[in-house]
């Protein structure tokens, strides 16, 4: 969900000692159906157009798009940005869908696979995560850390999943309704999935992959730390980004931050003045804590703000300074919600630089207390901290939950785990993170 507004690195955690890039891990495998004998290219992808394969007991998978692509200029616009002529390399793209079936209220559902296989394969596979709901198939590039090149165009076969569902929009939950495709959303689909994809891709080149890596960000995040934890054997390297872990807590505290810094205005509640002193105000204080003074606040557990320095005076520019009350606002909102017993419900969250982000082209900052997608429809009622504990215990995506802590299993098969997350990011606290890297 933010990751396109994410500044800096939190934490590199390695778990084992596997080289996410050069060395092989465990060897695990989809059985694959009958393998072709034609090489990679044009008419060995088109052949795939209308097959029905069954390589799990899934159920047979539906090949509905088997695209060739060999020059820059025929991928989709939206995609001619991930690489330039110079550095692309032709590829097939499939597009499939499986599993399909009636659920809830009538309503047709299937899991949807994108794949992405390039001429000259390196030999790996790289599952591209989600985000938002998912409900649609991304293109399968693999653009998420992978440098300044997506893995596709580094020889990656690259899929990716709309995680059991389809949808117009990024956000709807009308899958709420149906329990499998709950189940699926949590992590089936992407296990199905990697199997199904494993099987194409050992079909296409006869080869299996020889190292499998699962990269996500927000939901995808979410996605990458469920791998590690109910799969374990399934991939060799996995890369978790601004994890949408405990989504049900960290809508509650998103609107806990818009609702403490708004109050019951409609507007924001500081002006780009205001919003600019801050952020001063806050490199002054904390940008040179690592030794270093470059606009850049890199020591963010040692950055204790004191936003009343800004507080107005009688001679102050009333349009730069703040009020008492701002300041309160200020301090409640980034330490997140408690209960009346002091027990902290979400973590607070880090002051940044980046929280002062307009939102044109990613994600609003703190600053302009907007609350998640998920909590807007409340933003404009009183908060109850009750109310919205019972509603995050009771919320849908609660068991999905990304936070299972013994990954014996994973760690002695050789796998490797790696974080990072903005510390602006505004929807989910990189402090939350950072305490399920302290406690695992």
């Amino acid at each position: 969900m933010t990751c396109a507004t994410l500044k800096k690195t939190l934490a590199v955690v390695s778990v084992s000692v596997c080289s996410l890039n050069i060395l092989g891990c465990n060897d695990n495998t989809a059985t694959a159906g009958q393998l072709p004998t034609a090489k990679p290219g044009k008419a060995s992808c088109e052949a795939w157009l209308g097959s029905h394969q069954d390589y799990t007991g899934f159920g047979k998978v539906e090949v509905t798009s088997a695209t060739y692509i060999d020059n820059r200029g025929a991928l989709p616009e939206k995609d001619q940005a991930s690489v330039t002529s110079d550095k692309f390399k032709p590829f097939c793209q499939l597009e499939a869908y499986f599993e399909k079936r009636t659920g809830a209220d009538g309503k047709p559902y299937a899991i949807g696979l994108g794949l992405a296989l390039p001429d000259d394969w390196n030999g790996r596979f790289y599952f591209q995560g989600g985000g938002a709901l998912n409900g649609l198939v991304r293109s399968p590039i693999g653009d998420r850390a992978s440098g300044e090149l997506p893995a596709l165009y580094r020889g990656f076969a690259v899929a990716s999943t709309d995680s059991g569902h389809q949808s117009d929009s990024i956000f709807n939950h009308d899958f709420f309704a149906d329990q499998q495709a709950l189940l699926n959303f949590y992590s089936q689909a992407i296990y199905k999935s990697t199997l199904q994809a494993q099987g194409f891709i050992t079909s296409y080149y006869q080869s299996e992959p020889q190292h499998r890596y699962f990269v996500g960000c927000s939901t995808g995040g979410r996605e990458a730390m469920t791998m590690s934890q109910r799969y374990p054997t399934l991939f060799d390297g996995i890369i978790a980004g601004a994890p949408a872990m405990r989504t049900n807590l960290s809508e509650l505290a998103d609107l806990y931050m818009a609702k403490a810094l708004r109050g019951n205005n409609s507007t924001a509640p500081f002006s780009a003045a205001q919003q600019t002193a801050i952020t001063d105000a806050l490199l002054e204080q904390c940008d040179g804590l690592d030794g270093l003074v470059d606009n850049l606040i890199m020591a963010v557990d040692h950055c204790e703000f004191k936003p009343d320095v800004l507080l107005c005076a009688d001679n102050s520019d009333q349009n730069t300074c703040l009020t008492p009350e701002q300041i309160s606002a200020l301090q409640t909102a980034f330490a997140g919600p408690r209960t009346s017993q002091g027990d902290q419900v979400y973590p607070g969250f880090y002051f940044d630089t980046g929280i002062s982000a307009s939102g044109e082209g990613g994600v609003p900052g703190i600053l302009q207390a907007m609350a998640g997608p998920l909590g807007k429809p409340r933003q404009n009622l009183p908060f109850d901290l009750n109310r919205e504990i019972e509603f995050a215990e009771a919320f849908p995506l609660a068991p999905g939950n990304a936070t299972l802590i013994n990954l014996s299993t994973f760690a002695n098969s050789g796998g490797k785990l790696m974080f990072y997350h903005g510390v602006s990011d505004p929807w989910f606290s990189a402090k939350d993170t950072l305490n399920y890297f302290r406690t695992l």
